[in-house]
């Protein structure tokens, strides 16, 4: 999450007028991703867990809610139905940061749910996912959402100096969409982002069907 890294490159690579910006966010973690936003901008975070919240919001912990400048909201519940009560086009930037366990939420990586964040995105915006995972490689997955609903898909993958390391910088995966280029802003135009990969051996993830086996790191 460092303003460096794929999601600084994208945010500070749109172009961004003065008016607030509208950000939802899939997974609260600690906060951090909060200080990405400007003062006047609205951050909603979508958690399913309330442990999750009342640590982020611990100042014996993390503060980052409380201290960065975007106004910040949190809506508990399953994302996937929460997120559903969201007003059409209610956001410039969603990110869905919830796949970095052992255990993905599939039923946030489908057909239907990409189509609803879709809804919930408003004209020129982008859609950003996290992909970084030891076990699993959700790229091609990922890839062939975005080919289904005609989106163009840009991969980065953040690989910190040594120096970096030392100041809590790690290697990260993170795939962007929109429904055109332009949406993407300098991103689109960066050697460091490039079109996701696609594999033949990996169908499409609906609803009524997933493989996770598929997308193994075996």
């Amino acid at each position: 999450f460092s303003f460096g890294g794929p999601v600084g490159q994208l945010l500070s690579g749109l172009e961004r007028t003065d008016t607030p910006q509208r950000v939802a966010v899939v997974g609260l973690g600690t906060g951090a991703m909060a200080c990405h936003g400007r003062p006047g901008d609205e951050w909603t975070f979508y958690e399913i867990d309330p442990a999750v919240e009342r640590i982020a919001r611990d100042p014996r912990y993390f503060t980052y809610l409380r201290d960065c400048p975007p106004r910040t909201e949190v809506v508990l519940g399953d994302a996937r139905l929460t997120l559903a009560n969201a007003p059409d086009g209610a956001y410039d930037v969603i990110f869905l940061d919830a796949f970095t366990s052992d255990a993905i939420p599939i039923h946030l990586l489908t057909r239907e749910a990409l189509a609803l964040y879709l809804t919930k995105l408003a004209n020129g915006g982008v859609v950003m996912f996290h992909i970084s995972n030891r076990h699993l490689d959700l790229e091609p997955m990922v890839a062939r959402l975005a080919q289904d609903a005609g989106l163009i898909a840009l991969v980065a993958r953040n690989e910190p100096s040594e120096e970096d390391a030392e100041r809590n910088i790690f290697p990260s995966v993170w795939i962007a969409m929109a429904r055109d280029r332009e949406a993407l802003g300098a991103i689109a135009r960066s050697p460091e982002w490039t079109e996701a990969r696609l594999d033949p051996d990996v169908a499409l993830w609906t609803d009524d069907f997933s493989n996770i086996l598929s997308v193994f790191r075996w």
